[in-house]
């Protein structure tokens, strides 16, 4: 039985593609305003930059941090990273979040299934400044009973220990409540647009897993959604 459901955030929970558009003109408007940089070649040059942090980094939340993006970014210019590095980051991110919206029906399904019981979860790769932000522009804060990013817990999607982390927030919370009962990790259904970081990572943790693919780019993959309120006929049948 199903005790606690998880949602990735970003391209689950929102369409981040379509907003990190937003955030990039931001960051290509203040290139082009402080260094007289086209902005075409801007938002070219920090799109590559994502694969160099990644490698940089490795599977850490600080592959995902702006600033260190920005500072790369600069370096590479030979530009000051003084007070440039964060003032980029500030800008992509309020551009970002003010474009952020609820995928439709995300909010009515989460509510719904907070009111039959059950414990609703975010688990994302990313810092959690930035993901508490997102949560409460797309005002599912006082749906979410507990969150797990990247920078909390160490590692990135997929590795196992993020799900295990996972699993030990949702005890924590049922601990908080007063709640006796405790969940086991093939009790979590975790859901996210990534057949790799969510389905596979879940997977292997042993949790169930949903693949959320509204646009069908994955007909391989027999437990998946295109819409959010498929959710209660996929817990009605592992609930069998």
């Amino acid at each position: 039985m199903i005790k606690a459901i998880i949602f990735d955030l970003d391209d689950t929970l929102f369409d981040f593609k379509k907003a990190h558009v937003e955030g990039m003109k931001a960051w290509a408007a203040y290139a082009e305003r402080e260094f007289q940089l086209p902005c075409d070649q801007t938002v070219a040059e920090v799109s590559a930059l994502v694969k160099e942090q990644a490698e940089k980094i490795g599977p850490l939340a600080a592959s995902h941090n702006r600033v260190l993006r920005a500072e790369l970014w600069l370096e590479k210019h030979g530009l000051p990273l003084f007070p440039h590095a964060t003032a980029l980051a500030e800008c992509y991110w309020e551009a970002l979040i003010a474009a952020a919206e609820p995928t439709e029906g995300a909010a009515e399904v989460l509510r719904d299934l907070q009111m039959r019981g059950f414990l609703i979860g975010v688990g994302t790769n990313m810092t959690a400044y930035v993901q508490y932000k997102k949560i409460e522009k797309l005002g599912l804060g006082d749906i979410v009973d507990f969150i797990v990013t990247s920078e909390e817990c160490g590692v990135d999607k997929p590795l196992r220990h993020f799900f295990k982390y996972c699993l030990k927030k949702a005890n924590e919370v049922l601990e908080r409540q007063g709640r006796r009962e405790r969940i086991e990790i093939n009790e979590i259904l975790f859901i996210g647009d990534s057949p790799k970081h969510d389905v596979e990572g879940a997977r292997n943790a042993k949790m169930h897993a949903l693949l959320f693919d509204p646009a069908g780019r994955h007909p391989e993959e027999e437990e998946r959604i295109q819409s959010f309120r498929e959710i209660s006929e996929v817990l009605e049948r592992l609930s069998d």
